[in-house]
């Protein structure tokens, strides 16, 4: 059973040093409705909230106008602070130079003044077609003010930090930078020095979920259904956030767990659950 984690160990120094905004990653509430995500959001104290595409088709078959999409959030005191999740930006355009939901979620970003996209990477994409696709969709973003963050997972064809870093990297347009999420990290092989060899620029999201002591062996079915809260799990999120302490990254911090168990409860407890397990890893104090 799912529930917040328990009580911590004392350790010596702390894992942050800023205060923090909390998002509620799309993810964590996949299956709720525009106006249910919003409300559960606001009712656990989150500041912000991803979308995706999905939530505005939601919004709109909901009667929503486009005009009160921006102004519900607003009004329950919650930002829109990222858009996900887009995978086939390597493709080409169709033959009417479309590219669906890129295109979609480009027009979300005006619409709402989301600052940031979140993409990844499946396909088995030739080096150089990765390249100039991803240069190609940093260039698009800068154009309407958004920056790209560029998610590695064990099971994709970006499997570890450095890969996402390597293609970050080469992009060029000074609004591409890396999201790191706790359960990519830890079931990449991820390690604490790696992390410290980053630069705070380099890091655009921070997502905390939790991992279980045996991977699943499939874990791309781990990744979408197996997710634990933060500090329930084995995941060694005070070293994780205490590393990207030590190199200045201060960003909000985001909850994203995928979970058939949270699935099946109400969105309100679930982002109640989400929030204090943070609040009560952020208590936590990192080993020295």
């Amino acid at each position: 059973m799912i529930d917040a984690p328990g009580p911590w160990s004392t350790r010596r120094t702390p894992v942050r040093t800023s205060p923090v905004d909390l998002h509620l990653s799309a993810m964590t509430l996949r299956y709720a409705s525009f106006s249910d995500r919003v409300l559960a959001a606001a009712a656990a104290g989150f500041t912000g909230i991803g979308l995706g595409a999905v939530d505005y088709l939601d919004a709109r078959r909901s009667e929503f106008s486009e005009e009160q999409l921006a102004d519900y959030v607003a009004r329950h005191g919650l930002r829109v602070v990222e858009l996900e999740f887009l995978t086939d930006w390597w493709r080409e355009a169709d033959v009417r130079g479309v590219r669906l939901e890129e295109d979609l979620l480009f027009y979300l970003a005006d619409l709402l003044g989301v600052p940031q996209i979140n993409v990844g990477l499946f396909a088995d994409v030739p080096t150089d077609v990765q390249k100039q696709q991803f240069r190609r969709l940093c260039t698009r973003a800068a154009d309407h003010g958004v920056r790209i963050a560029l998610e590695f997972m064990p099971y994709s064809s970006l499997r570890t930090l450095n890969d996402a870093r390597e293609l970050v990297s080469q992009a060029g347009t000074g609004n591409a930078g890396l999201m790191l999420d706790a359960w990519h990290w830890h079931r990449s092989g991820g390690t604490t020095d790696e992390l410290r060899t980053l630069s705070a620029s380099e890091v655009f999201a921070v997502q905390l979920c939790d991992a279980g002591a045996t991977p699943y062996e499939d874990l791309r079915q781990e990744g979408r259904h197996g997710r634990l809260l933060p500090g329930a799990g084995v995941v060694d999120l005070t070293g994780f956030l205490g590393a990207l302490n030590e190199v200045g990254v201060q960003l909000p911090l985001a909850v994203e767990v995928l979970s058939d168990e949270l699935d099946a409860r109400n969105p309100v407890e679930v982002a109640m659950l989400a929030a204090r397990s943070v609040e009560a890893l952020l208590r936590e104090p990192a080993a020295a």
